[in-house]
């Protein structure tokens, strides 16, 4: 497993304000407005400091007229800034959400099995859209405030320096211990800020376990106990995302404290001097004014600190995401290989990270063309063929060939398009039908896609599905029995046409009149392909010509159904239950030696730690 990353404190806003930068002219268009409504606003301020000299002591009309033109063509300039600053600035946030979604997904689907499944779906989900959501306060909150604030806050002390210096300069001095209070309690904002995001993660991925769940659920009658352990998630968060308001609301007030005391101080300097004559009633309100904005600015730098350093957090955990390496692509050629194909498990070593080794040693031969059964007890490694085969994961040691060629050699889509799994609880899309039978082949002809239905006995359901194989399935198929999932999954994989066909429990859902129907439906374009059976169900391992018996990670025993089942009491336990009697009369002793290692095997199906490692579910 590979360790994620850690992310510098400063990292995220400069990769935040890079993504920014690919939209250049809409930010550069952007900034350039909320500057300008900025400036439009100092300006109207000046304005009422000649307003106050001018008409309104000497009653000038003409000048009055004339500043009553001034102040509609800056509102009028407002207005325009405003309305470009706004659209623009949301028009750069909104691409960026949607840039750093598309990568999240990509990076997912370029993700090692192992690698995705190490974080809940859940979760996932929530730093695709909750955290991905949460970054567009950057750019609101963010570049906003930098541009437009920072030409209010220089304006403003321009001005106060050219109508008091003295006391600009001396106001100056609180702007080092405003930023210094920032930074310190800014620390403690994002890191509870981050506690936040990953409580929101965990809330997310317990709501779609539940909602995964449902059925079992409420058929264990566990609505209660799931509803407190939602609760107990749910109050975290809000504890969290409180903690990390109370700690924003200290910025605001300690801003609000010193900036609000230091006016209130100039105020009552000014005013000493306006009464000795020794400044304007125009200068004090300018001054007032221009101190009232230029304190602004720090004022909603602290309002929005906690909204920006929770981005700055929810952006650590979508580039925690984006960050995580790639699955492993070798250069590889690619093959000639179009029909079946040898395949060759060669002294196979593998385990998944923290448990037993679940493949020992394990060689195996099938020649192309032929068809080969595979029987364990759970946690015995059959997935684990498909999954390796398909180099979801790798060999510890050993080597996997196809037609004489190591897996490793092959690129990984000409592979994946080689080898086909068919599983148990297939997975079906929302959409059509005709989408479902032709995913990742979209091209297919629709003549193969009647022969598979054809083939797969699926034409009772496009008949009566209105639309046929434009027919909406709904999500997972749910609106499907599990035996019509099954058709359509083994429909699916005629269409792909691979070379080698993995059929794990692929019919269990279906009765063994209905499997043999599909068999021998299928049969002339099964002897076309090497196919390898994963079975618990003694009537769909009847069906291979050979079976392969895996006991503690190695082949115990190769043969025939009738062989395996006269020859080997391990075999003969496996099917107990559908052999319908003992091969042989047991001794007591015999009998509870038997016992004994059923229960080990139930043990590892039930998944004991002692002996199924994480990853089989055989």
């Amino acid at each position: 497993m590979r360790r994620e990353t850690a992310i510098a404190p400063q990292r995220p806003f400069f990769r935040l304000l890079g993504e920014c930068l690919r939209f250049p002219w809409r930010l550069l268009f952007a900034l350039a407005a909320t500057a300008g409504l900025s400036a439009s606003g100092l300006s109207l301020t000046w304005l009422v400091k000649k307003w106050v000299e001018g008409p309104l002591v000497a009653g000038d009309r003409a000048s009055a007229a004339g500043l009553v033109t001034e102040a509609a063509l800056l509102t009028l300039a407002m207005v325009v800034s405003l309305f470009l600053s706004r659209y623009l600035l949301a028009s750069v946030s909104q691409r960026l959400l949607e840039r750093l979604r598309e990568k999240c997904m990509a990076r997912v689907f370029e993700l090692e099995l192992s690698t995705a499944r190490r974080f809940p779906t859940g979760d996932l989900l929530s730093r695709i859209f909750n955290d991905v959501a949460a970054v567009g306060d950057f750019v609101e909150n963010g570049i906003k405030r930098l541009i437009g604030d920072g030409v209010l806050a220089a304006g403003s002390l321009a001005m106060m320096f050219l109508l008091q210096w003295k006391l600009a300069l001396s106001a100056c001095l609180i702007v080092p211990a405003l930023g210094l209070a920032g930074i310190v309690i800014s620390r403690s904002i994002r890191a509870w800020g981050a506690r936040a995001q990953r409580a929101i993660g965990e809330l997310a991925a317990t709501s779609n376990e539940q909602l995964q769940g449902l059925t079992t659920i409420k058929g264990y009658q566990a609505e209660e106990f799931e509803r407190r352990r939602f609760a107990d998630r749910n109050a975290s968060y809000r504890k969290k995302i409180l903690r990390t308001e109370w700690w924003a609301s200290f910025l605001v007030g300690t801003v609000f404290l010193v900036t609000g005391l230091s006016l209130v101080g100039a105020v009552a300097y000014l005013s000493r001097l306006v009464i000795a004559q020794r400044l304007s009633a125009g200068d004090l309100l300018a001054f007032c004014l221009f101190g009232a904005i230029a304190v602004e600015p720090f004022r909603r730098l602290s309002q929005v600190q906690g909204l920006l350093q929770r981005s700055l957090a929810a952006a650590e955990r979508v580039y925690e995401v984006i960050d995580l390496p790639g699955e492993t692509v070798r250069a590889g050629v690619r093959s000639n290989v179009r029909d079946a194909c040898d395949v060759d498990f060669d002294d196979v070593v593998f385990g998944y990270e923290g448990g037993r080794l679940v493949l020992d040693r394990l060689t195996i031969r099938i020649p192309a063309g032929e068809s080969l059964a595979v029987v364990a007890a759970s946690g015995g490694g059959k997935t684990t063929l498909a999954r390796l085969l398909q180099r979801f994961y790798d060999p510890s040691a050993g080597r996997i060939r196809l037609s004489g060629r190591d897996l490793l050699d092959f690129q990984l889509a000409e592979l994946r398009r080689l080898v086909c799994v068919v599983e148990q609880e297939p997975f079906l899309f929302s959409g059509p039908l005709k989408d479902n039978l032709r995913y990742g082949f979209w091209d297919a002809p629709r003549s193969a896609i009647e022969e598979a239905i054809f083939a797969t006995g699926l034409e009772p359901l496009v008949r009566g599905l209105p639309g046929g194989l434009e027919a909406t399935l709904e999500e997972s198929g749910h609106n499907l029995s599990g035996g019509q999932r099954q058709r359509i999954a083994l429909a699916r994989a005629v269409v792909r046409d691979p070379a080698v066909l993995v059929l794990d429990e692929a019919t269990s859902a279906l009765d063994s009149e209905a499997e043999g129907r599909i068999f021998s439906s299928l049969a002339p374009w099964l002897a076309r392909r090497t196919v390898i059976v994963l079975a618990h169900r003694l009537s769909t391992v009847r069906r291979a010509p050979r079976v392969a018996l895996l006991h503690e990670g190695r082949v115990a025993a190769e043969g025939s159904e009738a062989e395996l089942e006269e020859s080997f009491p391990l075999f003969a336990r496996l099917f107990a239950d559908q052999l319908g009697s003992p091969s042989r009369p047991r001794s007591p002793e015999r009998g509870k030696e038997e016992s004994a290692e059923i229960a080990v095997e139930t043990l590892a199906a039930l998944g004991a730690p002692s002996s199924t490692a994480p990853g089989a579910d055989d």
